[in-house]
């Protein structure tokens, strides 16, 4: 019993010990949490009517604390010291960002004469000076400041209310505004910080609970060897929304926020860390006070700044001794690194043994099929022209030609082109500029070419080879002494050998390219070239100098062996439409090309009514309205056109074609440095392909031999795929590199030839049986059909299945019928006749969808098309069949029909517009009928690399007061009204067929029976409608719009909590209502109302635009009114 006793009294005491040992550890963790946040509150920002802060921006510049911008307006600094604000100068816009560039205080956007602003204002001398206009406008953006004097404009809100996800970098050095990487999710009043490399995104208006980091240098340096990976990696979801980032001691924090997705909800004073280990957000500590879009700012001592965007209440923290707890361990920095950083090192090392430095024009030539395209490339290469007449497929495989410069010493004069069509003599030159060290004395690239020894591979009798230089000529020893032999080392092995024993960073050849492509003039191909090729720096259009530019060409295709393969038929373009539908994609591009526009059959020139110079001025007109660089021929800046004879050139054709030589060389983008390494991979591959195709595995074998393995293989290929070398569609075929881009294209064009013969069959041609009535009628694909293509096939890399993929990839084809076995090319479908068409054009209600370019860009039906029956983007079209025939299935006009419903849409591609009809007076369909168009558009524009292009939604003006002829368009404007084109003025309100596609139905209530009637939007309201028309509808938003209208926080508490349930909204309402009458600030109008109701806070879109269509249909006509 005595020894139980003791055993018990031990283990109680040990347990006594280990509960004291527990207690002192927590006190001792709770002294240090409180050690690691302290606070201390500042003076509240002192906004004019205590209209909260938020949206504004927190910045120190000088040492001094400044905020600005926001909903509040003017610019505030701090004196920490004596605790209060001070106004250093008044604001730009409403909803504008505070920000800093270059060490100078910046204004960024916001809203101007009811749109959103692009301006960019510095401060100098307390007054607001234009710095170069952002290339879209937007309030509510994230600005971050970036070295040399540069910023990085983030999201943002946008016309419309519609949320931005766009990234605009401004460069402080060339003062110039470059799109970079847009982000995951398009958010307004969200908050970002720069840690070291990485930008962490979060909280805001769309953007949720997320987390989001990237790479800085990623945003707003230009890579050249750019991954098509997004840069944007997400970290762990915070515990709460609206939350804003921020940095402490080193530990990513996220401060205060809500529980709801609504900013102004069950706000929280919480803080919690990222903790790099176990990857999960802790709770830090609390601050004094909830709060919720607040702005955070790393002062420079260490410290946090917190302004609450509702209270204005302003508290600094300070953290100490949280990254012992909190560490930010390299687990968490990998996860923000995008592939591009770890390239980039990879690049560098690369780079240390030798480059070369090119730069590639890449000039582009169209215009209608038969015009003399082909013979114009001849002309310009200073070839031969072509023996026979053969049809040019999608696109030609670019014609090098080059300027070199060796180790810095020009080799040829600058007009002296060496057109590179055996990469022979390309290996030989860059082999014995690596040797060598480049030559001094040539006279042309040919001399240098031949001036390069041979070498020669000695090889052991086991097999062990040494190259070695041999002066001699060229020669194959096969002489055995010793048990060794000799043969003549081949150009790869040559190669090889050189790059793996360099070993100096220097730039070892330098190379100006000029790659000519030469595309197919049939309007199937106008239509499908734009998915492949992009962004020319030269275009050079292409016209008949005997036929009229209204004038619709005649289409023949020639096949291979020069024989005609289809019956010739009309264009149902005119060379001049041709040359508007390019000129819109040229539009759309972010960088002009430069426009060059020839002539051919200068001889026969005199047979057409329509003179040279007539012509010419019309493309001048169409060349200066897009704001094009042109080639001018002459001083005088007036003749554009370059009159030649490509078929049988003269002196003076080949004196045009050096001056035209001379202007291409000219534009020279920036050269881009590519290691040397790299640049041998190039060759190998090429080299080594069978049919232009090569597996991955293929691929790293060739790396293999020049020591590139690894991740350094996978690096290369993203350069070379980047600067479009390759092609590799990682999505779709990650196994299949395709080394010669033209094995894509001209699938592509077997398939436009075969179609070609089926519907254009001369005499014993092609007969047409089963899917190909299909193919040839509806431009319809299945396997079975492209398996009659076997050139290009690889089995196991590139099989008719991979195309389909891949076709379907780039948006030129979409997979129809409930099956998916039968895929839609839209290019292939017939073209209506413009009479026909008219059956589709209902003036009064259906909607047209209008370029600001003029004319719908190339390509971009079809796409669109596609993009619209795409099952990937869960559409809910389908092409209208009826007993398994198309109801009206043409290249510019399809008939659709939703899934699940009966309700049938027409778009129809009208050359200067798309028209959209439906068989429905349903609001609700027609709303979501437009949407889906806009959001098509939005995605074909981004496969095609258009960024430039904008729609607007219009009708045909139709109006009583309108006299003007032709027929022509009314642009629909903001309050619900239509805008003649021609006179350029408000000429009337939108019927009810017309505000069914807005989502809207006409009020047919008589609003006299309510009260005074409203006779403008400028006219004071009264309670009794008010109360009808805005607390009827949205009793339990009085809160937002009593916040949107000026009453403070604290009136609103003293309103709002004492009335509870529908009736006493009502009369929280009628309170809020009186008290912004009596101070008449805001306005006391309609027009507050409504631009209140369209708020991002209270977001009554609807009811806002409801109310303006019930104001202009009861007040008297507003024709005169601006807009």
């Amino acid at each position: 019993s005595c020894y139980y006793l003791l055993g018990l009294g031990l283990v109680l005491l040990c347990r006594l010990s280990l509960f004291v040992v527990y207690a002192i550890f927590v006190l001792e963790m709770g002294n240090q949490n409180i050690k690691m946040l302290s606070f201390a509150t500042c003076a509240k920002v002192p906004v004019p009517g205590g209209r909260g802060v938020w949206g504004g921006g927190l910045v120190e510049v000088e040492g001094r604390v400044v905020w600005g911008g926001g909903y509040g307006g003017g610019v505030y600094m701090l004196d920490e010291v004596r605790s209060k604000w001070s106004r250093v100068a008044d604001g730009g816009e409403l909803w504008g960002t505070l920000a800093v560039c270059g060490g100078r205080l910046v204004w960024v956007g916001g809203e101007k004469g009811g749109v959103r602003s692009k301006e960019v204002k510095e401060l100098r001398g307390g007054r607001w000076s234009a710095m170069p206009d952002m290339l879209v406008g937007c309030g509510w953006s994230c600005v971050l400041s970036v070295s040399g004097g540069g910023m990085v404009v983030m999201g943002g809100d946008g016309d419309g209310w519609r949320r931005l996800n766009d990234v605009q970098v401004f460069d402080g050095g060339t003062q110039t505004w470059h799109r970079g990487p847009s982000l995951p999710k398009p958010c307004c009043l969200m908050s970002a910080v720069v840690h070291g490399d990485l930008v962490f995104v979060m909280g805001g208006w769309g953007m949720g609970r997320a987390v989001w980091c990237a790479d800085i240098r990623d945003l707003t340096t230009a890579h050249t060897h750019d991954s098509q990976q997004s840069i944007w990696r997400q970290l762990p979801d915070v515990p709460y929304y609206w939350s804003s980032v921020c940095v402490g001691d080193g530990v990513l924090l996220a401060i205060g926020g809500a529980e709801e997705d609504k900013y102004g909800s069950k706000k929280t004073s919480s803080i919690y860390g990222l903790h790099g280990g176990d990857k999960k957000w802790k709770h830090v500590g609390d601050m004094p006070f909830a709060c919720s879009l607040v702005d955070t700012l790393l002062l420079s001592d260490g410290g946090l700044l917190v302004v609450d965007g509702y209270t204005q209440q302003v508290l600094r923290i300070t953290v100490q001794g949280l990254a012992k707890l909190f560490p930010i361990t390299p687990t968490v920095k990998e996860t923000g690194k995008s592939q591009k950083e770890a390239d980039e090192r990879l690049y560098e090392e690369a780079m240390s043994k030798g480059y070369v430095e090119t730069s590639v024009t890449k000039c582009l030539i169209l215009g209608a099929a038969g015009v003399g395209k082909t013979h114009l490339k001849h002309l310009l290469l200073k070839k031969d022209p072509p023996g026979q007449r053969v049809s040019t497929g999608l696109a030609d495989n670019p014609v090098r030609a080059i300027s070199f410069t060796l180790a810095g010493v020009v080799g040829q004069e600058e007009d002296d082109w060496f057109v590179v069509e055996d990469d022979q003599a390309l290996l030989r030159v860059v082999g014995g500029t690596i040797r060598d060290g480049g030559v001094s004395m040539a006279t042309s690239l040919e001399e240098v070419v031949s001036s390069f020894p041979k070498m020669t591979i000695h090889v052991s009798s086991d097999g062990a080879g040494a190259v070695h230089p041999d002066p001699t000529p060229a020669r194959v020893n096969t002489t055995m002494d010793s048990g060794q032999q000799s043969r003549t080392a081949s150009i790869e092995e040559e190669l090889i050998h050189h790059i793996n024993h360099s070993s100096d960073k220097k730039k070892m050849f330098g190379v100006k390219w000029i790659h000519f492509i030469d595309s197919g003039g049939q309007l199937q191909y106008h239509d499908i070239l734009p998915l492949f090729v992009q962004k020319p720096a030269v275009v050079i259009f292409v016209l008949n100098l005997s036929e009229e530019l209204s004038h619709q060409p005649t289409i023949e295709y020639y096949g291979a062996d020069g024989k005609p393969v289809s019956r010739p038929y009309r264009s149902s373009l005119s060379h001049k439409q041709i040359l508007q539908h390019c000129l819109g994609a040229m539009c759309s591009q972010d960088a002009r090309p430069l426009i060059i526009t020839v002539g051919t059959h200068r001889d026969a020139a005199d047979r057409c009514s329509e003179s040279i110079e007539e012509k010419s001025q019309k493309l001048k007109a169409l060349l200066d309205a897009g704001s094009f660089r042109i080639v001018y021929n002459g001083e005088e800046l007036e003749e554009v056109i370059f009159a030649v004879n490509g078929k049988t050139p003269r002196d003076e054709d080949r004196r045009v074609a050096k001056v035209l030589r001379e202007e291409i060389i000219s534009v020279c983008p920036q050269p881009i440095r590519m290691p040397i390494a790299w640049f041998g991979l190039e060759v190998l591959l090429q080299r080594s392909s069978h049919d232009g195709i090569l597996s991955l595995v293929e691929c790293q074998g060739c790396a293999k031999r020049l020591h590139i393995e690894g991740d350094a293989f996978s690096a290369a290929l993203h350069y070379l795929v980047h600067n479009n070398v390759f092609l590799h569609y990682p999505e779709v075929l990650p196994q299949t590199v395709f080394c010669d881009p033209q094995v894509v294209l001209t699938k592509v064009s077997e398939i436009v030839e075969y179609h070609h013969k089926l519907l254009h069959s001369p005499a014993g041609g092609v007969a047409a049986k089963g899917d190909l009535v299909k193919f040839r009628d509806h431009g319809l694909l299945s396997v079975e059909l492209l398996n009659k293509f076997s050139k290009h096939y690889a089995e196991g890399l590139f099989t008719p299945h991979d195309l389909l993929k891949l076709l379907v990839s780039v948006g030129a084809i979409a997979m129809v019928g409930d099956e998916g076995i039968e895929y839609l090319m839209p290019a292939l479908l017939p073209h209506l006749d413009s009479g026909q068409v008219t059956k589709y054009c209902q003036p009064g209600t259906s909607l047209i969808i209008m370029p600001s370019q003029g004319c719908i860009p190339s390509g971009l039906f079809c796409c669109l098309v596609a993009q619209l029956l795409s099952p990937t983007n869960h559409s809910p079209w389908k092409v209208c069949m009826e007993r398994d025939k198309p109801l009206s299935l043409y290249r510019n006009c399809i008939t659709f029909q939703l899934k699940h419903t009966t309700e049938l849409v027409t778009l129809v591609d009208m050359f200067s517009y798309i028209l959209l009809h439906i068989d429905t007076m349903s609001s609700k369909v027609c709303r979501e009928v437009r949407g889906c168009v806009h959001s098509g558009i939005k995605s074909a524009c981004g496969i095609l690399k258009y960024q430039g292009v904008q729609f607007e939604d219009a009708f045909m003006c139709a109006g009583a007061s309108c006299t003007s002829d032709p027929p022509h368009l009314a642009t629909v404007v903001s309050e619900k009204k239509w805008k003649c084109s021609i006179l350029g003025r408000q000429c009337g309100d939108l019927c009810e067929g017309q505000l069914m596609w807005f989502g809207e139905s006409v009020v047919t209530k008589d609003p006299s029976a309510t009260g005074t009637l409203p006779v403008s939007l400028d006219s004071e309201p009264s309670l009794q409608h008010l109360m009808e028309k805005v607390a009827a509808v949205i009793p339990s938003k009085c809160w937002a719009v009593g916040f949107q209208l000026g009453l403070t926080t604290a009136e609103l508490q003293a309103i709002c909590p004492q009335h509870q349930g529908l009736e006493n909204h009502h009369r929280a309402f009628g309170e809020i209502f009186d008290v912004w009458r009596r101070r008449g600030s805001p306005p006391y109008t309609w027009r507050t109302l409504t631009g209140v109701l369209r708020s991002a806070s209270v977001g009554e879109v609807l009811l806002s635009e409801q109310l303006t269509s019930w104001i202009t249909h009861s007040g008297p006509s507003n024709t005169n009114n601006s807009i």
